[in-house]
């Protein structure tokens, strides 16, 4: 079932999701990912295609089964010699799905699966964009102990790349401001959209207070 949840809000039409089928499709990364392009605006099957950067067919695939499930609909035909063109569209800019509709271990599933996804894309652009300088390092660590890992890539000339993985002692203060730049900085650089000029950059950003397993 898929039912408004406001009208307060005329910007964003957003609706709250309960049927399984309709779930189990937003929380697959492949056909949120399908979906996307429908979320902005309306697209035949090969306009989506090249702005998700799909198989036409495999787009079809995942369109189909986002339309059984109300989430993207027809909602023009246009005709030409031959077989008609549907254009599709999101029936909503935003679905919500409440955590009862949630199947129990999906939302860590599905946070993992994304964290995942996020953390091979930059690591693999990383890699593209520069080169091992000096191999394996072992050295002293200055919070204490040892810190053994792989040097830092050299980046190639002009290529904007760095990297940094670790932990820090903060004070609470700190850790709220660090976290205050890190939200100014998505909120900068994240949202910019595709334009002239531009270049597609993987980013992974993020502090959380540190756990031993």
């Amino acid at each position: 079932m898929v039912e408004p949840l406001s009208n307060q809000t005329p910007a964003l039409t957003s609706r709250t999701v309960c049927d399984h089928a309709a779930v189990d499709l937003l929380m697959s990364l492949k056909a949120t990912k399908a979906l996307s392009p429908f979320l902005h605006g309306e697209h035949t099957l090969g306009s989506a295609a090249r702005q998700a950067r799909m198989a036409a067919s495999t787009l079809a695939y995942w369109v189909d089964r986002l339309v059984r499930a109300g989430l993207v609909e027809v909602c023009e035909v246009r005709p030409r010699a031959g077989k008609p063109i549907p254009v599709y569209r999101a029936t909503a800019e935003e679905f919500i799905i409440p955590l009862d509709a949630i199947p129990p271990g999906a939302r860590e599933q599905f946070l993992h699966g994304g964290r995942r996804q996020a953390f091979d894309s930059f690591v693999r652009s990383v890699e593209s964009s520069a080169e091992i300088d000096r191999g394996l390092y072992v050295r002293r660590d200055p919070g204490g102990g040892v810190a053994i890992g792989f040097d830092e890539p050299v980046p190639a000339p002009e290529t904007p790349v760095a990297e940094w993985w670790g932990t820090a002692h903060l004070t609470p203060a700190d850790a709220a401001e660090l976290r205050r730049r890190i939200d100014a900085l998505v909120e900068e650089f994240g949202s910019r959209p595709k334009a002239k000029g531009t270049r597609r950059y993987a980013m992974v950003m993020g502090i959380a207070p540190h756990h031993e397993r």
